[in-house]
């Protein structure tokens, strides 16, 4: 579900893929703004086939918590 979710985060941000970790804060590491994260979700959705509740999704603040997050609604 990790390396899903890069390949997906690494279509919005400059950051390397190979230094997206776990521990990396969306908006100060990886440079997303509200309009690249909504369109994250959006592509997350689909990919895994889920549905991101609002008040899950602005509660993430790192890709670890992205990933917890989709694996908790898979």
């Amino acid at each position: 579900m990790f390396d899903k979710t890069v390949e997906i985060l690494d279509k919005y941000t400059k950051v390397k893929r190979a230094d997206i970790k776990p521990e990396s804060l969306l908006i100060e590491d990886l440079g997303l703004n509200s309009i690249s994260y909504f369109s994250i979700v959006l592509d997350l959705e689909e990919a895994f086939d889920i549905e991101i509740p609002d008040d899950a999704a602005s509660g993430i603040k790192t890709v670890g918590d992205l990933v917890a997050c989709i694996e908790r609604l898979k």
